[in-house]
């Protein structure tokens, strides 16, 4: 196997392996994911009755991997860079599936529902859901649905930071439409083909976030919503500033990451998180994605967001190999097998 196809398939190991996990801890707080876990998580577990993920088997993942799964294969199937066209169709695939729609976020159900001609229903329960989504500016959109699957963006352009930005705009644009949204996406995915390129330390990742994330916003403005919230570039710099200031304390800097930048909803939330935590964890595989899990409250995204990163900076796979053929069983999902045909694809392009 190439060291591209190394990268690749580590990465979506990764970022499914951490979706998994943070799925059982998600809107939990590190105290409460201790408390009823009876310590930090470090494995896969059976979902607990009381979040989102109840009643679904061990190993399954949420929206955050599955979209970018869905486009992948959409992507491959037509031999295909990244479209406006294929991304849509893939959401509609997605949606149509089911089988995440208990996940699914308020940007991407009202894009998605914008693309089949259909009523939000969202709409139904807050009367208000249609004006929000007439405001200049509707900041609730603002949110981690561009971050959670732009790193694939990262795997298709190895070492081309500019490319990865500019094609998180095709793939993102159908459902996160602002500013905010896209500047972490595209520090996701800026960070992300950084890691593919050879001789890439994490430092380099971190400062390929940063640029993403400025280039992100300042590109979109010509075209996307304006959003009113946090700069993703520098609260980016806050979680790294945090995560550089207690490397080698686990815990402290997950708590103070927590405390400081939160791992909410919003992109200025997790997305910095991510980057925070892998200054913290000196970029290691294993560590920074087991920080997303137990830092509380969006745990599968930002787990699955860094599962991306450093999966592709390391090339390695240090969790257990039969974990990924737990969640290609409780999804219907081929890793290996995908990451071989975007490995295969990439390469060609390249």
């Amino acid at each position: 196997m190439t060291e591209t196809g190394r990268k690749i398939r580590s990465a979506l190991m990764t970022a499914a392996i951490g979706d998994a996990m943070g799925a059982v801890t998600e809107t939990r707080s590190t105290a409460q994911i201790k408390e009823r876990f009876g310590g930090l998580v470090r494995e896969i577990l059976e979902p607990p009755a009381d979040n989102l993920a109840h009643d679904t088997s061990r190993g399954h993942v949420t929206d955050d991997f599955s979209i970018a799964y869905f486009s992948l294969e959409a992507f491959l199937a037509a031999d295909s860079r990244p479209t406006r066209e294929l991304s849509e169709e893939a959401l509609i695939r997605w949606y149509d599936y089911g089988d995440y729609n208990r996940y699914i976020g308020p940007t991407t159900e009202g894009s998605i529902c914008v693309l089949k001609g259909i009523a939000n229903p969202r709409d139904k329960r807050d009367p208000l859901n249609k004006i929000r989504g007439q405001l200049l500016c509707n900041n609730a959109r603002a949110t981690n649905g561009a971050g959670m699957k732009a790193g694939l963006m990262g795997l298709y352009n190895p070492g081309n930071l500019d490319q990865a930005i500019e094609e998180t705009f095709v793939f993102c644009m159908p459902t996160h439409d602002n500013t905010i949204a896209l500047a972490g996406g595209c520090a996701i995915a800026a960070a992300t083909a950084k890691a593919m390129e050879a001789g890439a330390g994490y430092q380099d990742v971190l400062e390929a976030g940063l640029y993403g994330a400025r280039e992100g916003f300042g590109r979109s403005k010509a075209f996307a919503r304006p959003v009113a919230g946090g700069n993703v570039e520098k609260r980016c710099r806050l979680a790294i500033e945090i995560g550089m200031r207690h490397q080698g304390d686990f815990e402290r800097a997950m708590g103070e990451i927590s405390d400081v930048i939160g791992g909410g909803l919003y992109a200025y939330e997790a997305i910095p998180a991510v980057f925070g935590n892998i200054a913290a964890c000196r970029g290691n595989l294993q560590e920074s994605v087991l920080m997303g899990v137990n830092g509380g409250d969006d745990t599968d995204t930002i787990a699955c967001m860094t599962g991306y990163i450093v999966g592709a900076l390391s090339a390695s796979e240090p969790f257990p190999e039969e974990w990924v053929d737990l969640i290609d069983g409780a999804n219907g999902f081929d890793i290996r097998g995908i990451a071989a045909k975007l490995a295969a694809f990439v390469e060609k392009e390249g």
